[in-house]
């Protein structure tokens, strides 16, 4: 299982950059699940794989995998 808890990603927090690109995104997936992410440009999709895989940590809230 992979569970993501309330997630939150900002970018350049402070600056006139400032980009949040997860804004507490939870998500649970079980054994076996298929899921296809979609979205437009900026939308958080690789933000979210990044964290998943991570590549960062979410400045916000919690990844688990497998308990």
């Amino acid at each position: 299982m992979l569970e993501l808890r309330n997630i939150s990603k900002t970018f350049f927090p402070g600056t006139v950059h400032e980009k949040t690109a997860l804004d507490n995104l939870s998500l649970t997936l079980h054994e076996g699940d298929f899921v296809t992410v979609i979205g437009g440009n900026g939308a958080g999709k690789s933000t979210m794989q990044n964290a998943i895989c991570g590549t960062w940590q979410p400045d916000e809230g919690s990844i688990e995998l497998d308990g």
